[in-house]
């Protein structure tokens, strides 16, 4: 039963592919209104999102399972950092898809695809915990990872204040403090930012349907490199957050089990948001995410079973 739930949770978001890839191929919206439809994702869905996910009561016990999600997404972070430097030269690639392969291999879908297959596996005490370590990644995304995204496009790295104070950090920091002050919001605003940040996940999978459907099948199966890539993402990483947690606790709660799924995760969609936004590498963004999404729906029934071992 949970497997068919987690295969039709993954069926549902590559769907919503389709209408991206039809409105391509018939030229019915131009790249100017991709960009647009990017803009609003990352400027305002993204945000909504993010907010209404930390919309959750708080307590003592939350502020030490956040602690201790974050210490060890953060040595996870760091293991795959090393990966990729290594796959990097193994592959060969440039600097501008050195820094978005980074980018694809520290940010899963935790989002998009993570918190619906875990609510599958888990139950809805599991999305409390997916909604704290998405905490965890979205301050990282928002960041680092707005530093490589922009490493990716050529842009020189500056420390500037504006880099950090993008939308989507701001959420995050709205979200955190209405969180620590144990606010929620008022019924009707809290609906509203809740509709909204739903449409991030159709709308981000309608723009790499329409970045794919710019794409020749035979660009896509050539690259071996997006299959390295692919393969590292659904097994090497979630594999170091296996080893990491089992060194750590021995067995496994429901804490580490969401821990380990979301690293399980295929490559976050929203680089594609990203690197199209800033102009990098969309294309190759696009053919390792849907890869990557293609792939898992073999790679996280396996790690699903693992976890119950």
């Amino acid at each position: 039963m949970v497997i068919s739930e987690i295969l039709t949770s993954l069926v549902m978001i590559f769907l919503l592919i389709i209408p991206g890839i039809i409105f391509r191929k018939k030229d019915i919206i131009s790249a100017a209104q991709s960009d647009g439809i990017s803009s609003l994702a990352v400027n305002i869905t993204w945000p909504c999102l993010v907010v209404d996910a930390m919309q959750m009561d708080f307590s003592a016990a939350v502020l030490k399972d956040s602690g201790y999600m974050m210490a060890a997404a953060m040595v996870v972070f760091a293991m795959t950092a090393v990966v990729t430097l290594v796959l990097s030269k193994l592959l060969r690639l440039d600097n501008s898809k050195r820094y978005i392969t980074a980018f694809m291999l520290l940010f899963g879908n935790t989002g998009f695809i993570g918190i619906p297959v875990i609510r599958a596996l888990y139950g809805t005490e599991a999305v409390f915990f997916a909604a704290i370590l998405e905490m965890v990644n979205d301050v990282v995304i928002f960041t680092i990872g707005m530093m490589l995204i922009q490493m990716s496009a050529g842009a020189k790295l500056r420390f500037e204040p504006k880099l950090f104070l993008n939308p989507g950090l701001i959420g995050v920091i709205v979200g955190l403090l209405l969180f620590l002050l144990d606010i929620r919001l008022p019924e009707v605003i809290g609906g509203a930012v809740e509709m909204v940040g739903d449409a991030t996940t159709p709308l981000t999978m309608f723009l790499i349907g329409y970045q794919l459907g710019g794409l020749k099948a035979k660009e896509i199966l050539k690259d071996a490199s997006i299959y390295v890539i692919s393969f590292t993402k659904l097994l090497i990483v979630p594999v170091l957050a296996l080893i990491v947690l089992r060194v750590a606790v021995g067995d496994f709660s429901l804490l580490e089990k969401v821990l380990i799924m979301s690293f399980a995760m295929p490559a976050g969609s929203v680089s594609v948001i990203f690197s199209q936004q800033y102009r990098g590498e969309t294309a190759f963004a696009t053919k390792t995410v849907l890869l990557s999404t293609l792939f898992s729906i073999v790679t996280i029934p396996v790690f699903a079973v693992m976890m119950e071992m």
